[in-house]
């Protein structure tokens, strides 16, 4: 043995002395609780809830200790020299001497195993730990999970295999001093039933509810909740009594939100076991034909539509992407507690089309303004577009800051520019109508403080209704608003085979305007013989007067021939032309082209 040897050992706080020797040290270690109870770095390790982490984590953890292990080895060759020399291993030096096995060392021997009485594996024996009553042996896994019941025991703790109750000493020594502290903390506030917060730290007494005449739903299948669950909500859920947070808890578990319809231990059993990320239901055999971001997608209702949208790719986070199929660009991590996660966006965020589910729950699409919604419900919105048989582009917008939407590449973005170029048409011929019948001077356009004060294509979309023709698929002109109210008043149903353009009607001898088309034919009313002003629904032309009876509930449009106003002739009606009788629709000719004629004439 050298000088070094000789003048420097090892002490351990259970008075065991050993030359500066790596494997004895380290053989000792395995086995003295006194050690591991004092060591801050034991006791350290002992707070880490290693038993629920998953082979990353356990692998990040595994390289940290070798980085530090490696720190370690640096700072003691600095110090002592003689350290490479000395830490050669023993077997090397027991091979050099050329000695039987049975004089090696028992420390460099092969490491026996022992059976777990709780689990009865056969464990390494440094992962043994015998008890203090009764001397049995348990899997430091075990002995741990079964310590770690201290709250629901409250405090009493007895041995598994002879029942005598541990002690507090005996406590510590496995877990730590600062962990029994900490459950004994703990265990005081459980017995004067005081919750913590675990998000603002503030603690609140809590009190047990009393939902009897509240019916909880289940929130996967909407139906009551059996009576267990019932107890445990009334038992278990915590809000923050600080207004300013009000989180939501189990007041057991400490989950966040609370986890209804499950008890603490099926909750458990849910977190541990694979979820789909749409449903959250169990998935009980991955698909492994599946690419690798889709295996977290169960085979079941709702999510078989759902992956026909999603997007295969894995996001460079490790996590699947929340995005369709075949987009350009990923849509950023929906994960809240992922380091490249979307900004300002959750994965528990409504999505604001459907408010049924979160943006994580279904493949979901990203507008050029910044909010995220659900592709399928895009598409949906798109295709069901306007409600009734007015044109109208809401939903062309975003429903959040009203924007008109923008996508990448896609369905949903071919749909959008094919709208785009409609609504451009329908303002055209909105603010050519409005110049055309002189309501570019309307007092609203020219009052300080109003709306539509100098606005005039905003005011021309807002009074007049344009509908898309049925045959030709072109907007056509189809009356003031008012009309379109009156309609909705009269909960008239309609047909879109029924709404035809002046180009397309079946109206009998409608004249062609070779100049203006039929934009701008005329027609009279209906039901007497004035001019008519007003088109109504597509199919109806109705002067002020027989529209404003409409409109007050003397419904013209539902009397009989025989019961409007009969024309005396072409001398004594009104119009001074000869048309069919009232109850029928009738052409009168191009407007701006009897404007032209009746002005030439004035000069």
């Amino acid at each position: 043995m050298d000088q070094m040897d000789q003048q420097e050992k090892f002490v351990c706080w259970c008075q065991f002395k050993c030359n500066v020797d790596e494997a004895t040290i380290k053989m000792h270690l395995r086995n003295c609780i006194q050690y591991q109870s004092k060591s801050e770095f034991f006791r350290a390790f002992s707070l880490l809830n290693t038993h629920v982490l998953g082979p990353p984590q356990l692998l990040a953890i595994k390289a940290e200790f070798a980085l530090m292990g490696e720190k370690m080895d640096d700072i003691l060759r600095a110090k002592q020299p003689l350290m490479k020399k000395q830490q050669t291993s023993p077997i090397r030096q027991i091979e050099n001497r050329q000695i039987q096995q049975n004089q090696i060392p028992s420390y460099i021997m092969p490491f026996k195993t022992e059976k777990c009485i709780v689990c009865k594996k056969n464990v390494d024996e440094k992962y043994i730990v015998y008890v203090e009553c009764c001397f049995q042996q348990f899997c430091r896994e075990c002995i741990t999970k079964f310590l770690n019941t201290y709250l629901q025991q409250n405090g009493k703790l007895n041995c598994p295999n002879c029942g005598v109750v541990f002690t507090d000493y005996y406590i510590e020594q496995i877990l730590g001093k600062e962990r029994k502290e900490q459950f004994d903390n703990q265990l005081m506030m459980k017995q004067l039933n005081i919750v913590q917060c675990i998000k603002c730290q503030q603690q609140g007494a809590f009190e047990v509810g009393n939902q009897r005449n509240l019916v909880l739903k289940d929130p996967q299948t909407n139906q009551p909740l059996k009576e267990i669950y019932v107890q445990h909500y009334n038992e278990n859920r915590f809000t923050c009594c600080n207004n300013q947070c009000k989180t939501e808890q189990c007041k057991s578990c400490h989950s966040s939100p609370y986890h209804l319809g499950y008890t603490c231990q099926d909750y458990e059993k849910k977190q541990l076991s694979k979820r789909c990320r749409y449903c959250d239901n169990t998935i009980h055999q991955v698909d492994l034909q599946k690419p690798l971001a889709l295996q977290d997608i169960c085979n079941q209702g709702d999510c078989l539509e759902k992956i026909k949208y999603a997007c295969a790719k894995t996001l460079v986070c490790g996590h699947s992407c929340g995005g369709f199929i075949n987009e350009a660009k990923c849509l950023g991590c929906l994960d809240e507690n992922c380091n490249q996660k979307l900004k300002d966006v959750k994965g528990d965020d409504y999505c604001n089309i459907c408010f049924v589910e979160g943006l994580s729950q279904s493949p979901s699409i990203q507008s050029i303004c910044g909010h995220v919604f659900h592709y399928a419900c895009i598409l949906k919105r798109l295709e069901v577009k306007w409600n009734g048989p007015r044109i109208y582009f809401s939903f062309c917008f975003c429903p959040l800051c009203k924007q008109w939407l923008i996508f990448e590449p896609s369905k949903a973005q071919d749909m959008l520019i094919y709208y785009l170029e409609l609504y451009k048409e329908v303002q055209f011929k909105a603010l050519e109508r409005l110049k055309y019948e002189g309501r570019d001077k309307d007092e609203r356009l020219n009052k300080v403080g109003d709306n539509f004060y100098q606005k005039q294509q905003e005011y021309s979309m807002a009074i007049y209704c344009y509908y898309m023709c049925f045959k030709c698929k072109k907007p056509y002109f189809g009356g003031a608003k008012d009309c379109n109210r009156a309609m909705e008043n009269e909960k008239m149903e309609f047909k879109p085979e029924e709404l035809v353009c002046a180009n397309c009607c079946d109206v009998e001898k409608v004249e062609n305007c070779n100049k203006h088309g039929k934009d701008y034919i005329e027609f009279k009313c209906k039901f007497c013989c004035s001019l008519a002003v007003w088109f109504c629904w597509g199919t109806t032309h109705f002067c002020e007067e027989c529209h404003k009876r409409q409109c007050n509930g003397d419904y013209v449009s539902k009397y009989e021939k025989n019961k409007l106003p009969q024309c005396g002739g072409k001398q004594k009606c009104p119009l001074q032309v000869e048309h069919k009788p009232n109850g029928e629709e009738q052409s009168l000719g191009c407007a701006l082209c009897r404007n032209e004629k009746a002005n030439s004439k004035a000069y």
